[in-house]
């Protein structure tokens, strides 16, 4: 038996934008991919985000530079990984080139002690090959990951 869902009026799907931004920030996209899932009307969400954007609960150029900073600081990924992972989250290509501008651009010295506890002084062909596919799936440049591995192969 599947439930019925439940049409939200303007102001119950506004309580609900903003109950949702009270947990944490959302993208607008999220937001309101959200909203119509919770049965939130179609032409009622410019309204609400036109209001949400007007209090400045709701700001992608923000949240994008936020996340941008968490996903290379916290989950240590890589240029390419933190551009896609905003472009899922549906922030404009403008806002996401605004957001990598301001990451920091030294990824090798940040790559560097990563593959080199990813490797644990394992120089294998078959180890080496998987800490590379590690670090691209991760977004990190194929030149950039070679240098590292090149450092520390003559460090030994």
């Amino acid at each position: 038996m599947m439930k019925e869902k439940k049409e939200l009026s303007a102001a119950q799907a506004k309580e609900k934008a903003l109950r949702l931004l009270e947990f944490r920030a959302h993208s607008e996209k999220e937001l309101t991919d959200k909203l119509i899932r919770a049965g939130a009307r179609n032409e009622d969400l410019p309204q609400i985000t036109a209001f949400l954007k007007q209090y400045g609960f709701l700001d992608d150029g923000e949240y994008a530079k936020r996340l941008a900073r968490d996903l290379q600081k916290v989950k240590k990924f890589g240029k390419r990984r933190i551009a896609q992972e905003l472009r899922r989250r549906g922030i404009s290509s403008d806002e996401t080139e605004d957001a990598l501008a301001e990451l920091s651009d030294e990824e090798e010295d940040a790559l560097l002690p990563l593959v080199e506890k990813k490797l644990g002084g394992n120089f294998e062909r078959k180890n080496i090959d998987r800490a590379i596919r590690y670090f691209m799936y991760r977004g990190y440049g194929f030149e950039d990951i070679k240098r590292c591995l090149d450092r520390l192969n003559s460090a030994e």
